[in-house]
């Protein structure tokens, strides 16, 4: 395994806005308008609300076991036997949601962009790079995500200023019409996409520091802004009707940008935004998997295990991905209210106990005297 302190604080939010754009930026300002219509706005700031509260949970968590990962928590928390079930369960969640997201980059390239091209040869490629960058260690792709934030705020100011020129307000209109129950649904709805709850596999990993849980959070609030100001973009310049008949809206409101006849069709930086943040997404969710693996079954070296996990990922997609149509369905309705046993009960259940059981030591003392932020 690899030693503590890994990563800075800064590297860290860095790793939580690319997590939180993830599969975000590009599809939910459908399932949003769908439910809430013109008030997806809303519903998407009632989401981002839940997913900062969840992170509270994480952050106690984490600063109280804070040299733990979340299967070690829940050893902790239920002894070895049934600690050994709820771990593999949320590896096996981990896992899942990895090839989720596999199948969703490959299914867009094939849908929007690479049509001629089998899903098959997209799947190997992009799993071939998550296995060298998971093989590398958490710290070279950690710093490569340094190397790449700017470049990701420098694109995503270039397509948010376009857009704002094109937004008619009278697309938010009436505000409220059908209630806060659709806002309340949809939000809820969209906290589910997020999945915060890999990070507290990384988390030991970062430097101890008093600002350590504030970055979580403010990665958490930055990324939400970003998804925020989308689905504003995606309603205000294509209404809400046409957002939610949309598989990947935001790609399309690229498409929509037109400034003088100059700024035009600019869907390729959304297409690079959408596929840097994801496959970061799955890096760090796959690496988060393969950690939990290694501390279930005591392994010194994860390593050997990362390819055949890796290419098991291909197959699990394609198993997943029958059709676009069941797919839509389980993750629109399905989807939240599965997550949220992994997301916020078992979190929640693990807290309660330890805290009951008084098990743990609080590092936050530790915490507030350690300031140095290691790459």
């Amino acid at each position: 395994m690899m030693k503590q302190d890994t990563l800075s604080v800064r590297t860290f939010t860095i790793l939580v806005i690319f997590f939180m754009i993830g599969t975000s930026i590009l599809i939910t300002p459908a399932g949003l308008t769908l439910v809430a219509k013109q008030d997806a706005w809303l519903a998407a700031i009632v989401g981002i609300g839940l997913n900062i509260l969840s992170v509270l949970i994480y952050v106690s968590l984490g600063n109280r076991y804070g040299d733990k990962t979340l299967i070690q928590m829940c050893h902790l928390a239920f002894g070895k036997w049934i600690g050994n079930v709820f771990g593999l369960c949320f590896i096996a969640f981990f896992y899942l949601l990895t090839s989720l997201m596999i199948g969703d980059l490959g299914f867009f390239l094939t849908t929007q962009t690479l049509p001629e091209t089998p899903i098959e040869i997209l799947l190997i490629i992009f799993v071939i790079i998550v296995i060298f960058a998971v093989r590398a260690g958490m710290v070279v792709y950690s710093r490569a995500v340094q190397i790449f934030f700017p470049i990701l705020f420098f694109m995503l100011c270039f397509l948010i200023i376009p857009i704002f020129p094109q937004i008619e307000v009278l697309d938010f209109e009436p505000i409220l019409e059908y209630g806060f129950k659709p806002i309340v649904k949809a939000g809820f709805s969209f906290s589910g996409f997020q999945e915060m709850i890999v990070l507290l596999m990384i988390y030991p990993y970062v430097a101890k520091s008093a600002k350590r849980g504030r970055g979580f959070v403010w990665g958490t609030l930055i990324g939400g802004i970003v998804l925020i100001i989308i689905t504003v973009g995606c309603i205000g310049v294509m209404g809400a009707a046409v957002t939610a008949n949309q598989l990947f809206p935001a790609y399309v409101l690229a498409k929509n940008i037109n400034i003088g006849h100059f700024l035009e069709r600019i869907e390729g930086i959304m297409m690079f935004i959408w596929i840097l943040s994801i496959v970061m997404k799955i890096v760090l969710t796959f690496d988060a998997s393969l950690i939990g693996f290694s501390q279930l079954f005591k392994l010194k070296d994860p390593k050997p295990y990362v390819i055949p996990m890796g290419f098991g990922l291909i197959a699990l997609a394609l198993l997943c991905y029958t059709n676009t149509i069941s797919v839509n369905d389980f993750l629109t309705k399905n989807w939240t209210p599965f997550a949220t046993i992994f997301t916020i009960f078992v979190p929640l259940f693990i807290l309660g106990i330890l805290l009951f059981r008084g098990s743990g030591e609080s590092t936050s003392k530790q915490e507030n005297t350690t300031e140095n932020e290691q790459a």
